[in-house]
């Protein structure tokens, strides 16, 4: 979030606003004040501005929970969030990593459009029994039910990466077993859903409405997204075939716990590769890191073992030697890691890091993206 305003965690969720939401806010109160004047031309001027801040206020909110939806789901899917962020063009949440199973996919893309949704009928039910139709409250509920109805449809375009584009790539991806087939499916159907919108936003500026401008900037927005998510989804294919292990230094060493940290084997590795695999027995396993051996004291190096010195595997982040390449990056850049220790079935087998991951991604990166 370094390019946003950190307000704070909901349901230990990292809230953020970027800074390109502050433009859309002005721009909101502008509009609905504008909308407020035409419709109740009789009301006070500060009344009418006021009205307007309060429903932005709400919008913005509605916003937030169609996101905070999105993110209570994942996480109860198993996904963890890194955090939800508003933005110029609404908001969005942070998954760590993609859905692995349709079904998640769905649930998790679907509950934000049905959230809106629900929004729209609680705000309009409001609205209805309220009875004065002038008040300023009526005006702001009437205005929440209809953008809220408009986002809840609108996200359920069937366009990538739109919700509605999410869950026609799940009902895809359950029906043909291929999540590459599905997405190519909901990408294609999302660039052309963007160029749909910035060709009839444009005529429509020009022809019309400043409105079209709107239209047209959101269309461009959704043919850009989804086209680095094509990016992104063909990279990941063109690495299904490789794992971790493919990118593990060749010079890792792994010696047993009782051995003395002296010894001049323990000690060549650690000058090697700045790390070394700690067996031992029984379980845990560990690691040795040279910078840590450089805090003891050297008189006592000759009495400590390796397995007095390690690091359990237990309390450090590790990767599956078969786990694919794209997920250990995406992995290790949200963790802020350069380098990370690779085991097999609790054993520590190999040390990677993340230029070598990097390294190898960029190697197969496909020469054409579309």
């Amino acid at each position: 979030m370094g390019t946003s305003i950190r307000l704070g965690k909901i349901f230990g969720i990292p809230l953020g606003i970027n800074y390109s939401w502050l433009i859309i806010f002005g721009l909101v109160i502008f509009l609905m004040s504008s909308r407020f004047a035409e419709f109740y031309p009789q009301w006070p001027l500060a009344q009418r501005w006021a009205t307007a801040i309060v429903t932005a206020l709400l919008f913005f909110v509605s916003v937030l929970l169609h996101e905070l939806s999105h993110s209570l789901v994942a996480v109860n899917r198993g996904i963890p969030v890194r955090g939800i962020t508003l933005f110029i063009f609404g908001g969005v949440s942070q998954l760590a990593h993609e859905a692995q199973r349709p079904l998640p996919e769905f649930l998790v893309a679907v509950v934000g459009p049905l959230t809106s949704l629900l929004l729209a009928l609680v705000c309009g039910g409001l609205w209805y029994f309220t009875g004065d139709f002038n008040s300023y409250w009526s005006a702001v509920l009437f205005t929440l039910f209809a953008v809220n109805l408009s986002l809840g449809i609108f996200n359920m375009l069937p366009g990538f990466p739109l919700d509605g584009g999410r869950v026609l790539r799940a009902i895809i991806w359950g029906l043909t077993g291929s999540y590459w087939r599905a997405t190519q499916v909901a990408v294609r159907a999302g660039q052309g859903l963007g160029l749909l919108l910035l060709a009839g936003g444009i005529a429509w500026a020009v022809f019309g409405s400043f409105q079209g401008i709107w239209i047209s900037l959101v269309g461009g927005f959704l043919l850009f997204v989804a086209t680095s998510g094509y990016r992104q989804e063909a990279l990941r294919e063109s690495l299904k075939s490789y794992r971790v292990r493919d990118a593990m230094a060749a010079d890792w060493t792994a010696l047993p716990g009782e051995m003395p940290v002296a010894s001049g084997e323990v000690l060549l590795a650690l000058a090697r590769g700045g790390y070394l695999g700690v067996l031992v027995e029984g379980p845990p396993n560990g690691v040795v890191d040279g910078r840590k051996l450089a805090t003891l004291p050297r008189e006592t190096w000759q009495f400590a073992t390796l397995a007095q010195l390690m690091t359990p595997l237990s309390s450090l982040p590790t990767l599956d030697a078969e786990g694919a390449v794209f997920d250990a990056v995406e992995w290790m850049d949200a963790e802020g890691l350069e380098s990370a220790p690779v085991v097999r079935g609790g054993v520590p087998v190999g040390l990677v890091s993340r230029a070598e991951l990097q390294r190898l991604v960029r190697s197969r990166r496909p020469r054409s993206w579309i």
